[in-house]
Parts: structure tokens; sequence; C-alpha cells
């Protein structure tokens, strides 16, 4: 891989993991473009952190509120309860928690053969088609008012569960979990925003069970190259944040189903032909 190669799929990251397009999905398609064959391995971890960083900078608020209320509850065991009940950052971080659990499952169970799944270009193209199906019911669906501070932990665990799903490449995990999140009557803002922070653990999980491969991949993919690409997805991850901060406040998640659609029938259509 040359550098050039992983600034591209740097910036590729950094664009798809916040918007929803599946970030998986396409560093498949354009890794393949590019005849590159680490990249679902080493690279694919190192512009994740990239893009975790992103998260961690655009949210540093809400990240400062979590580490305050995680030693809280560890400084009050006994007074636990009724912190994840009426103290927000707690609540919060309960919702975390519990929405972190199904991905964590999913992980365990089946990471080698998720492992798989990245080598088909055809099965995600079926998958970013899905993704597009969910973002217009998504559109069509009405929009309550519930602010996430009034997220309870069964709507953080059906989120959860959409963003488990999400592992699966092709299939968006910011769109299956701001989808879930409207489902359940979280207002677009607060989906989002839910969504965002629920990637820390995600991706702190997803190196965790990388860094066989990660370590073992250095030597073929070069550290100037690997970082290269972290730079280029930390820096267009923040800014693809913001915009699609934006966009959700605006009800325009519709626009994405039309363009994974296109992308899905057209890779479809190149593998069998």
């Amino acid at each position: 891989m040359t550098t050039i190669q992983a600034i591209v799929l740097g910036i590729i990251q950094g664009l798809t993991e916040f918007l929803p397009v599946s970030s998986s999905g396409h560093l498949v398609l354009f890794s393949q473009l590019f005849n590159v064959q680490e990249s679902s391995l080493v690279f694919e971890v190192m512009v994740h952190v990239g893009t975790l960083l992103a998260v961690l900078v655009a949210f540093r608020r809400e990240v400062w509120l979590l580490i305050v209320s995680f030693f809280k509850l560890l400084g009050n065991p006994k007074e636990a309860k009724s912190l994840v009940t009426e103290d927000p950052g707690c609540r919060l971080l309960l919702a975390i928690v519990v929405g972190t659990l199904p991905t964590v499952v999913v992980a365990l169970v089946l990471k080698e053969q998720i492992k798989h799944l990245f080598s088909s270009s055809l099965f995600v193209g079926f998958m970013l088609i899905m993704t597009g199906t969910i973002l217009y019911m998504t559109d069509r669906h009405r929009v309550k008012s519930k602010e996430l501070g009034k997220a309870s932990p069964r709507d953080a665990l059906v989120i959860g569960c959409g963003q488990a799903l999400a592992i699966i490449p092709g299939l968006s995990r910011s769109g299956t979990t701001i989808a879930m999140g409207l489902f359940r009557g979280l207002d677009r803002e607060s989906a989002a925003r839910f969504s965002f922070l629920l990637a820390i653990p995600a991706i702190l999980g997803a190196l965790v069970f990388s860094l066989d491969d990660l370590f073992a991949g250095t030597a073929m993919i070069g550290t100037g190259v690997l970082g290269a690409g972290f730079i280029a997805a930390a820096l267009t991850g923040y800014m693809a944040i913001h915009f699609l901060l934006d966009l959700v406040k605006k009800g325009k998640l519709v626009w994405f189903s039309y363009y994974t659609w296109i992308i899905g029938a057209v890779v479809i259509i190149l593998h069998i032909v």
C-alpha cells in the first residue's frame, strides 16, 4: 500500500464511519479496487482509531461527563441504583454500557465468520442496499421528541442490537443505530448523538480484538503509511460528525438511502458481469 492509497482510504473511512453509508463496506470495495490485501485487518484498525480520536474531540464534553460519572459510581457503590436513575451522566453511562453488550456478544461468538464476509464484494453490495432501505424507512417514520437523558436501558439495548448487526460489512453502523434510536422515540439530535457516543466502545473493542493482526501486519504495511491513513481518517471524521448532525436535525437522512441503493446496485452488477 502506498501513502496516497492510505490517505484516500483514510478519507473514505473518516467520511463513511459517521455518514450512514457503511465504512467497512466502502473500505472493502476500495481496497479491492486498489488491490490492497491487508486493509480489513491492519489498516482498517488504524483508520478506526483515527475516527475514534475524531469522536472523542467532537464530544469531549460528553466524554468528560462519562469519565466523571464512572468515578462517581466507583466511589459510591451503595448509591449506584439511585445515581443511574437520577444523575444524567450516570444514566448516560449505563445506556452506553447496555448498548455495547450486543456488539461484544456478536464479536466474541462470530469473529471468524465476520472476517470472511470482508472478502465478498457481492455480499457488501446487498448489505448497502439494505442500509438504503433502513434509511428510507427511517425518513418515513414519525419522529418523536424523547431526549437522550430520558432514554431507558431497553432503548439502549435495542439501539445496541442495531450496532451489533452493523458489524456486517455494508450495513451502516451510524445509519442503523440512528434508525433504531428514532424507532425507539428519540428525537433526531439525541439519536445521532447517542450513535456517535456508542461508537467509542465499539471502536475500542474492534482495536482490542485486532491487536494480534495489528502487530503482525505493521511489518507488511509501514508505520508511515499507517500514520497517513490515521491522520486522514481523524480529520475527515471530525468534519463528517458535524455535517451529519446538521443533516439529521433537518431530517435529510433519505439522501443517503439513494446513494447506498445506487452504489450497492453498481457493485452487484459489476460482480455479475
